[in-house]
Formats: structure tokens, C-alpha cells, sequence
């Protein structure tokens, strides 16, 4: 697969839509209960150090290369922010 012609802000902004939209259909599909986690959780919680690498890979390229990946910093922060967010308001 040759991911080449899709821009790096792209690809980015797609790893999180993906990422977020399987957890949620995992969270709806395989419920779980007291004993056992869900599903989306188990995934969210994995999201976790895969974002986190992802991150670092793109802010490592960032300053060591000629390309530029602040869009794809940015869009790591916002949605982490986000994330964050969404995940307070439903503890309250």
C-alpha cells in the first residue's frame, strides 16, 4: 500500500478518526461488565503509547528533517485535548 500521495496532516487526522471510530464501534459491540473490561476501553487504552510513538516519530522528523510537521503536532495536541475533554465530561 502506498501511502506516498496522502499528505503527512492527512494521514495523521486519519489515524486518530480510525483509531477513535473503532473504539467506539468496539465499545458498542462487546459490552462489558464489572469484571470484564469493554472492549473500546481495552482500545482506548492502548491508544494510548500507539499515539504517543506516533507523536514522537512525527516531532523527531520535525527537527531533524527539512520538512515541516507542526500541522501534524498540532493535530496530535487538539486531539488529545479533545479526548481529554470529552473523557471529563462523561466522568461528571
Amino acid at each position: 500500500m502506498n501511502l506516498n500521495h496522502y499528505t503527512k496532516e492527512t494521514l495523521t487526522l486519519s489515524f486518530y478518526i480510525i483509531f477513535i471510530g473503532l473504539a467506539a464501534l468496539l465499545y458498542n459491540l462487546f459490552p462489558g461488565d464489572a469484571e470484564t473490561p469493554n472492549f473500546g476501553i481495552v482500545f482506548m487504552f492502548i491508544m494510548v503509547p500507539v499515539s504517543l510513538a506516533f507523536a514522537s516519530y512525527q516531532a523527531y522528523k520535525h527537527f531533524n528533517s527539512n520538512q515541516s510537521y507542526f500541522k501534524c503536532l498540532l493535530i496530535h495536541t487538539l486531539a488529545w485535548f479533545s479526548i481529554i475533554a470529552y473523557l471529563t465530561q462523561i466522568a461528571k
